[in-house]
């Protein structure tokens, strides 16, 4: 199988209201050794969408402003017809909520005027290469001829996912003899570092599809500075951050550092897509045997993880954090005695209290590890989250637990994460209290209605209550609370504006109205509907009668 068979031959459509940018990218682009076969370009997005309709293209690349119809409604409206379509935006304009939206609509990348020919070639060869792999799931030739080209390789990796995949708190020695069982000989042919970068986005900003973005930018950005080196390298992408295994018996420390740094500035450079982006990497000592670099990839986790002690986009060296265990336990007791102090019921400026006083607590002790804040704060989390269970059963603790520690790592400072802590609780508080409320309200309005809807005869308070899911008791302080009234005066209520509307029509004796609205003693009646308007029925009659 020759090579030009090897690769899938994709159709792509161009979309831009400058012919000039049209004709650049056809001569930029070698369309045969990448793969792809031109279908056609269009000059307005009305015309685009039509030739997509009758191309059928598997890739579109296609400018934000154009006349007839800008290029996001251009992507939905051709995704409509192809959920598949892979698309990228090429724009001059540098407005992060284009990119936002066009994420969502399933855009693969971005372009940014003036169009460098190596980013445009490396997108498209990273979209061919996408669309290779999920058609070549038929060719087993061709998946083999990867498995024993990689097969080292695949070791590596494994390696490296199964240490990431450990508790920090896992003994090095234990983690060995699992690892041991993948041929350790051929994992450390080579002396290793281990570098861990962080591309971050607040977590105010957050969103999945952009951070998947930033992530899949800083992997190719790291692939083009190590493999102009030659390096044997792996990643593997997980919360903490991007980790790198680099393997080298040769790997000069200052040329490893400047690359990093070039790494940075390529990374950064970005902000264009992503306003407030920040980056942090670290970069550990030479590993000579797998327990060594088992060691180095702990602490390059930890160390990552202390990037809010270091500053913002720095690359550093990694010097193991020396643990006070003294200052850890003070730490915890403290914390903890907190919590005791507080009161059970749980009000937003309690929470802002306490979280402020664990602050103050945590600052106060020398932190060399952010692992015993993040300790410490999921701490807090928990002791109110079980509080807000017992008033809300249907909350979902561990849920809110995962997104807490999803979003920590995305805060860019100690003070950020006590922020997020703040956040987290008063909304979750927020949304426990609303879903009560709408949970008792609605039984108060299916009563107030079913009262209404029988004019107030013969309701059956017992029953009424029951079928609302409530004790008698219980339901009837709730209807109370929410109408200021009691059952049996809303009751009472209904059935005199019964009786109101019925005097009106003349044809009916006040003794039928009577009866008509529930009453059967007239004389109870007329007392009722005096002591409630002040006038008695045939009165409140005569001021209609009269009118």
């Amino acid at each position: 199988m020759t090579k030009r068979e090897m690769i899938a031959i994709l159709g792509m459509v161009i979309a831009d209201d400058e012919k000039k940018i049209c004709k650049l990218i056809e001569y930029l682009v070698n369309w045969d050794e990448i793969g792809i076969r031109l279908l056609g370009t269009a000059y307005d997005g009305l015309t685009a969408l039509k030739l997509i309709n009758e191309k059928k293209p598997d890739i579109l690349l296609t400018d934000i402003r154009m006349p007839g119809m800008d290029g996001l409604r251009l992507i939905e409206e051709a995704k409509m017809q192809n959920e598949i379509l892979k698309c990228i935006i090429i724009s001059g304009y540098k407005d992060f909520q284009y990119a936002q939206q066009g994420m969502r609509f399933g855009v693969r990348d971005y372009l940014l005027k003036p169009i460098n020919q190596d980013d445009l070639t490396r997108t498209l060869k990273k979209l061919v290469k996408e669309t290779q792999e999920q058609i070549s799931i038929q060719s087993t030739r061709l998946h083999l001829e990867e498995t024993i080209k990689n097969y080292t390789g695949t070791f590596k990796h494994l390696f490296l996912k199964t240490v990431l995949q450990k508790q920090l708190s896992e003994q090095e020695e234990n983690i060995l003899q699992e690892v041991e069982k993948m041929n350790a000989a051929d994992i450390m042919k080579n002396s290793a570092r281990c570098i861990a970068v962080k591309p971050n986005i607040s977590y105010r900003e957050f969103t999945e599809e952009s951070y998947q973005l930033l992530t899949e930018k800083t992997l190719e950005i790291a692939e083009v500075e190590f493999s102009s080196h030659n390096w044997i390298w792996i990643s593997e992408v997980t919360e903490e951050g991007i980790f790198f295994l680099l393997f080298s018996d040769a790997l000069d420390r200052k040329e490893l550092l400047e690359s990093i740094n070039h790494i940075k500035e390529r990374v950064l450079s970005l902000q264009d897509l992503f306003p407030r982006l920040y980056f942090n990497a670290v970069v550990s000592e030479q590993a000579d045997s797998c327990i060594q670099l088992i060691k180095r990839i702990k602490e390059s986790r930890i160390a990552i993880g202390n990037r809010f002690l270091t500053g913002l986009n720095t690359v550093s060296e990694i010097k193991p954090p020396v643990a006070n265990a003294n200052l850890s336990s003070a730490m915890d007791a403290r914390i903890l005695k907190l919590l005791e102090d507080r009161p059970d019921a749980f009000d937003m400026e309690e929470i802002k209290k306490c979280v402020e006083a664990a602050k103050h607590i945590m600052k106060a002790e020398d932190i060399t590890t952010c692992l015993q804040v993040k300790k410490n704060l999921l701490l807090l989390l928990n002791y109110y989250l079980n509080g807000f269970k017992q008033l809300d059963s249907s909350l979902d603790e561990h849920e809110k637990e995962s997104w807490f520690s999803e979003m920590y790592e995305h805060c860019t400072s100690l003070e950020q994460t006590f922020r997020l802590l703040e956040d987290t609780l008063c909304e979750t508080l927020m949304n426990v209290l609303d879903h009560l409320k709408n949970r008792e309200i609605k039984p108060v309005i299916y009563a107030k209605h079913y009262i209404e809807e029988n004019k107030g005869i013969n309701i059956k308070l017992e029953e009424l209550a029951k079928n609302t899911g409530f004790s008698y008791t219980y339901f009837s302080s709730l209807f109370k609370k929410e109408t200021g009234k009691t059952l049996t005066e809303y009751i009472q209520m209904v059935r005199i504006d019964t009786a109101k509307k019925l005097l009106t029509e003349k044809e009916r004796s006040v003794s039928e109205v009577a009866e008509l609205a529930g009453y059967n003693d007239i004389k109870f009646f007329t007392r009722q509907f005096k002591k409630t308007l002040g006038v008695s029925p045939n009165e409140y009659r005569k001021l209609f009668t009269n009118r």
